[in-house]
Parts: structure tokens; C-alpha cells; sequence
């Protein structure tokens, strides 16, 4: 259970273990656990984030189902913005906020359809997920040495393609 994302700057501070006994991420709780220092006062603060973070995930589909993509992204939103959520081994904290907020948006969006087919309404169509854009490097201009217009050129248009 978790989710390992391929490049991890919290990597060296991953120290809080998954807790035992738990069938499912989505049965874990980030609040009863105490060497992440979560409290339930932080409930409304983490409800928020975790909203914010699965803006681009697919509602007619439950976590399991995201693109990998989706779920990396979702994950670095939330260990961004509650640093002690970086301390799970595997990222299960943040997952088991995201598996929730993502399954109960499912659910919902499974009713609605169904409310819709029922009324006689056609079921409300998701455009497929949208890969993020691949950036591609910039290429270094060769200018020659000494050549201090070309120089101040180049560097003009390299920070104006990156502004």
C-alpha cells in the first residue's frame, strides 16, 4: 500500500511507518497517529488542501483508477503544503487523505449519473485524462569567445523564453 513517487526529495526524511492492522489506505487515519503530530484541530486546514490537490483527478473514476501521473502530482501538492505528511514511508498519509476525498467524489459523481439516467438525461461525459506538457530543454546558443554582443544576445532571448 502507498505509492512510491519516481523522484523523491522527502526520501531521506520518511520515517513513519504504515500503520498495522489496517485492511485498506483508505481505512488509515493521519490523525491517530503520533509521530506525525497531526491533530484534529488540523482536520479543516488538511480537508482543504486535499480538495486543492485533487482538482485534476478524474471524478468518474475511484483512486486506484487515477493516471499516475494525477496521483504523483496530488501527493507532491500535499507534502508541499503540510510538510509533516513527507514523513510516511511510501506516502501513505497523503494517500489515504487523497484515496477518501477521491472515492467519496466517485461516489458522488456515480449518483449523479445515475440521477440523470433516471430523469432521461444523457450521463455527464469526462474528457480523458491530459498527460502533463513535456517540457523540453533549452538549448545553450554557441557564441564565441569574447564576442560580448552575441553574448548579451543570447542571454536576453534564454530569460526571456524562460519569463
Amino acid at each position: 500500500m502507498g505509492f512510491v513517487l519516481d523522484i523523491d526529495p522527502h526520501a531521506a526524511r520518511r520515517s513513519v511507518e504504515m500503520p498495522e492492522n489496517c485492511p485498506s489506505i483508505n481505512r488509515m487515519s493521519v490523525f491517530n497517529e503520533p509521530a506525525l503530530g497531526i491533530s484534529n484541530a488540523d482536520k479543516k486546514h488538511l480537508r482543504l488542501l486535499t480538495s486543492r490537490a485533487i482538482e485534476y483527478c478524474q471524478k468518474d473514476r475511484p483512486f486506484c483508477q487515477q493516471a499516475r501521473h494525477i496521483i504523483a502530482g496530488a501527493i507532491t501538492y500535499l507534502e508541499l503544503h503540510e510538510p509533516r505528511l513527507a514523513l510516511c514511508v511510501r506516502s501513505w498519509g497523503s494517500c489515504s487523505l487523497l484515496s477518501k476525498r477521491v472515492n467519496n467524489a466517485y461516489e458522488h459523481h456515480r449518483r449523479m449519473d445515475a440521477r440523470r439516467l433516471a430523469a432521461g438525461e444523457p450521463p455527464a461525459a469526462a474528457p480523458p485524462p491530459q498527460a502533463p506538457p513535456a517540457q523540453t530543454p533549452a538549448l545553450a546558443p554557441q557564441v564565441a569567445h569574447g564576442d560580448t554582443a552575441a553574448l548579451a544576445t543570447a542571454q536576453r532571448n534564454f530569460f526571456a523564453s524562460i519569463a
